[in-house]
């Protein structure tokens, strides 16, 4: 007659049952989680390309929120550069009016109002850093604040406070984008015909002005000295007006290749959520049905084992 192990037998149908709770529990996370498993280990052959699908997610996910915020940084600039140039034109259509019209009336008060507006422009700040300073954004790029201060200069450079390093950021692992403009090199020669004129106004004779002597105030009507002086400016006004035009277009490729960049990275990312979601994620109705199968299997067990830890030999005397 052959006999069965009651002991080895009660084994077998515990390691069944803590089998089958351990798999209750895993279809249970698949459920609530929504995920295959809660680590690498649970993914077998697809973990390392989990892994890496991960890093290179977290690493464009990071270039997009620096790129972000260059972006607002970027569109702020182009207001300001913007300003400049309009400013640029706004001195050269007084110049021109003032010859025009023979006129020096209130000449002197626009080209004040000029300057207030150039240096509120050039002191722009993002984030508590100064836009024009380069690597000096704690510094403003530029140390007058009025007319007397800027005539008491010997020099239109000396004005300038920013460095000569233009700030640059990573938008991506293959590219490094250039995006400061410095003061003195957006502003110099702007502020030069707003201090030339003013100098003049202000009865100094500006460099190489010595054939428009005597300076002095603008008078209605012009005499010829200085309306010939104002004349000779215009050129003046004109590189001042194209230098300031060429920053705003540099600036606007560097807009455009920006957003490019960021549509790039957005699509980037996309896909890579996807695919790792697709190695993630569990199939709801596949992990609904384990999570049954496993309940039922579970239940069976603890029946089974109920059944027989209950059996006695007097049932069968």
């Amino acid at each position: 007659m052959t006999r069965i192990s009651t002991f080895a037998h009660s084994q077998t149908l515990l390691t069944h049952m803590l089998r089958n709770q351990q798999d209750l529990t895993t279809a249970n996370e698949k459920v609530s989680t929504g995920k295959k498993a809660n680590d690498f280990q649970g993914y077998a052959k697809d973990a390392t390309a989990l892994l890496s699908a991960r890093n290179m997610g977290g690493r464009i996910e990071t270039y997009l929120s620096g790129n972000q915020e260059l972006e607002t940084l970027l569109s702020l600039q182009d207001n300001a550069l913007q300003e400049i140039s309009d400013i640029a034109d706004s001195v050269r259509d007084d110049l021109i009016t003032a010859v025009n019209l023979s006129s020096g009336v209130g000449l002197a008060d626009k080209l004040e109002g000029h300057l207030d507006r150039l240096i509120n422009v050039l002191n722009t700040k993002f984030n508590g850093r100064f836009l024009f300073s380069g690597t000096r954004s704690d510094t403003s790029p530029i140390n007058v604040t009025n007319t007397t201060d800027l005539l008491a200069l010997g020099s239109t450079a000396a004005a300038f406070d920013n460095n000569s390093i233009k700030t640059s950021q990573r938008i991506d692992d293959n590219d490094t984008m250039e995006y400061g403009i410095l003061a003195q090199d957006v502003a110099e020669d702007l502020l030069n015909v707003l201090r030339r004129t003013l100098q003049f106004h202000n009865g100094t004779l500006p460099t190489g002005a010595g054939a428009y002597t005597p300076a002095g105030a603008y008078q209605d009507p012009l005499p010829a000295n200085q309306r010939d002086f104002l004349v000779s400016e215009f050129a003046n006004a004109v590189t001042a007006q194209n230098t300031a035009r060429q920053y705003v277009t540099e600036n606007g490729v560097n807009m455009s290749l920006l957003d490019k960049t960021l549509d790039r990275q957005g699509e980037d990312l996309t896909f890579v959520k996807q695919f790792v979601a697709k190695i993630e994620n569990a199939d709801v109705t596949e992990a609904i049905a384990e999570l049954k199968a496993s309940e039922t299997a579970l239940t069976a067990s603890m029946q089974v084992i109920a059944r027989v830890g209950s059996i006695s030999l007097l049932d069968f005397l």
